[in-house]
């Protein structure tokens, strides 16, 4: 699939590296259903492929993502009030990819992450982010609740209280205080951002297949689970990995003092 594929994205596919900008400056990078629709697409895609190692999500212009552009699904929606919205499950699920696909997703946070664009950034493995970045969930001043797998999410990246605290208030978080309470795991001064997300995908894309998708998957089940089930996951995944010569042979290196630098 290529950008011109696509009406609100811009896509870009090195065949081991696959890398979406949300791609509508003009509107904040806010989703219509285009948007999801062509989320959709490309995340349904990512799921198929054996040969990405990951994906990295930003956005075009000052922005990262408004959220949902309201004026846009509003002119389009044609749902009787007081139906469930079975399209927000659509887009659930939608933003679910990011988080379930085997490949890392990394996130370049470049300005402000309101509403569903936080939490469409919640579900990437890692998020970075701009000094110029801003955060917010303002959703319950209109009367409705984040609604994409934001409270869960957010609650599990900072703890039940921070959560509440960001989603009944509607504050704004700037980009340190996000880096304290674990929505982000970096921040750098804005023009070192897209150098920040070359280094993280390098780094991710030089992994031997699976390691990567293994290691994600214990990190994230693992806190669910007893530590002798969560030791057990590891060794599952070691004995698939110590099946590949190109492990032994990183593992010779590293002995040599190949591995790390400064160690």
């Amino acid at each position: 699939m290529t950008s011109e594929d696509l009406e609100t994205l811009a896509v870009a596919d090195s065949g081991t590296r696959l890398a979406i900008t949300l791609n509508r400056p003009a509107e904040r990078n806010a989703l219509t259903f285009g948007a999801w629709d062509d989320l959709d697409r490309v995340m349904s895609e990512v799921e198929l492929r054996d040969d990405l190692r990951v994906v990295t999500l930003t956005g075009s212009g000052p922005a990262f993502c408004a959220g949902v552009d309201f004026g846009a699904i509003g002119a389009a929606l044609e749902v009787e009030r007081g139906s469930f919205p079975s399209f927000i499950r659509r887009w659930a699920n939608i933003v679910d990819r990011f988080e379930r696909v085997p490949q890392p997703s990394v996130a370049a946070i470049n300005g402000p992450a309101i509403g569903a664009g936080l939490e469409l950034a919640l579900a990437c493995d890692i998020r970075i982010a701009s000094d110029r970045a801003i955060f917010a969930m303002p959703q319950l001043r209109m009367g409705i609740v984040p609604d994409v797998g934001g409270t869960s999410r957010l609650a599990r990246a900072t703890g039940e209280a921070f959560a509440k605290d960001v989603i009944l208030t509607s504050r704004i978080v700037d980009a340190e205080e996000a880096l304290r309470a674990g929505i982000v795991s970096r921040v750098v001064p804005h023009e070192r951002l897209a150098a920040e997300l070359e280094g993280v995908a390098a780094a991710i894309e030089d992994l031997p297949w699976p390691s990567a998708y293994f290691a994600g998957l214990a990190i994230d089940v693992g806190p669910r689970l007893d530590s002798r089930r969560a030791a057990d996951i590891e060794a599952m995944a070691d004995q698939v990995m110590l099946r590949q010569e190109e492990v032994w042979t990183r593992i010779s290196r590293f002995m040599e003092g190949k591995g790390l630098r400064g160690i």
